[in-house]
């Protein structure tokens, strides 16, 4: 599937269009009680300043949350190389 669905229309898009971009557009009316148990998890809060969410920071959370970045998987940190012995 192509990659440029998920590009908001700016670096700092409004959260009705977080929610179609997370959610798809049947499902966004649930992303404001879904956010606030995201953000709890590492979700970039809203911007205090400009009242919106950084789009980046947020691609990079749900990628590393499904394991797709980093060393983290799902909040969990890697404990070290695994001794069969």
């Amino acid at each position: 599937m192509p990659d440029h669905w998920l590009r908001p229309t700016c670096l700092f898009p409004d959260e009705a269009e977080v929610a179609r971009l997370i959610m798809g557009p049947k499902r966004a009316k649930t992303w404001p009680e879904r956010a606030l148990i995201l953000e709890r998890q590492g979700l970039p809060p809203i911007d205090p300043l400009l009242g919106r969410r950084y789009w980046p920071a947020v691609r990079d959370f749900f990628d590393r949350r499904q394991g797709l970045k980093g060393a983290e998987i799902a909040g969990y940190a890697l404990d070290g190389p695994e001794d069969w012995s």
